[in-house]
């Protein structure tokens, strides 16, 4: 009787165990599967945002970033316009960042980066800058840290790169605001100059150091003279075309002999100035230019021509506006 409790004891501890065992394989399979099925709902999630730079590169940012590093001076002003907040940003040439990012750590200049502050940052997206930043890319690629190549030389960049501020950023409705604001303000500046049988020309000198060129191709300040009824007589010169640019020839100029002659400094309007003075005002040619006997030599605020300002642009087009057609408040 006792042998048959004993047996009757084991085979009921046998059975425990094999249907716990049986218990703990099927939640473990369980739970296999459920972490299968989240790993696949978030394979198959849409990323927050995904587009390409001016670089061409896909750009895909699984989630909105959060610690973001501006490199480019170019859209800083746009980046902080439609709300958005950086966690780091270069030192500027001569021109004030946004007064929320003024205190922000530096990393750099925009064409000298210090990578190993940016990557200390620890940032989840670079925003730089085409022309300066293209061999960061494998770097903060090895870092998993995406990076967003733009580019600012035209009126339709700083609009587009305005809704992609906003995109990035998750106001893109405030964005569109402001690029329809900035439209509709543009026109009324552009409404008030006359229209003229013969179209006035113009010419866009910049000086980068010693060193001169004329504003060919699409930029800002060509883009907003040929908007206010000027005519580029530029475009008629041959010549190496380097982003817009061409170099600067005296003989050119005195063919093309420009109604308005537009002085643009990308270092200090002071510089731009002591350049023209000591290269150019005592050379005959010079001097002989309609532009400079009507006195229609003007000198083009960097901050409103040589570095994108954003919507704040409006503010370019009035300032050259005033110029060549003075309201009467003026």
């Amino acid at each position: 009787m006792m042998k048959d409790r004993f047996k009757i004891t084991v085979f009921i501890l046998i059975m425990l165990v094999i249907v716990s065992g049986c218990q703990n394989t099927s939640q473990q399979q369980q739970q296999q599967e459920s972490q299968r099925e989240e790993g696949a709902i978030n394979q198959s999630a849409e990323p927050f945002l995904s587009f390409k730079d001016f670089d061409g590169q896909l750009v895909t940012l699984q989630d909105k970033p959060q610690k973001i590093v501006v490199l480019n001076d170019q859209v800083l002003h746009s980046f902080y316009q439609v709300g958005g907040t950086a966690v780091g940003i270069t030192n500027t040439f001569n021109i004030d960042p946004p007064k929320e990012a003024a205190d922000l750590p530096r990393v750099g200049f925009m064409h000298q980066v210090n990578i190993e502050k940016v990557v200390e940052l620890q940032p989840d997206l670079v925003i730089g800058q085409r022309f300066d930043h293209a061999n960061l890319r494998e770097i903060l690629k090895e870092a998993n840290i995406p990076i967003a190549n733009l580019n600012t030389q035209s009126i339709e960049d700083i609009r587009q790169n305005t809704i992609l501020m906003g995109k990035i950023t998750g106001n893109e409705q405030k964005a569109k605001e402001l690029v329809e604001k900035m439209n509709s303000e543009i026109n009324e500046v552009i409404d008030r100059i006359p229209d003229e049988k013969e179209m006035p020309s113009y010419a866009i000198l910049t000086v980068m150091g010693d060193a001169a060129f004329v504003e060919q191709g699409s930029t800002i300040a060509v883009d907003i003279a040929d908007q206010l009824k000027l005519r580029n007589a530029t475009l008629s010169l041959d010549g190496e075309v380097m982003a817009g640019y061409i170099p600067f020839s005296m003989e050119e100029m005195v063919m093309i002999d420009p109604d308005y002659l537009f002085i643009i400094s990308h270092t200090t309007d002071e510089e731009a100035e002591k350049m023209i003075e000591s290269n150019f005002k005592s050379n005959p040619a010079w001097r002989s230019l309609s532009a400079i006997s009507n006195d229609r030599m003007y000198f083009l605020p960097k901050v409103k021509f040589a570095i994108a300002p954003g919507v704040e642009v409006v503010d370019s087009y009035k300032y050259m506006a005033d110029l060549i057609a003075p309201s009467e408040s003026n």
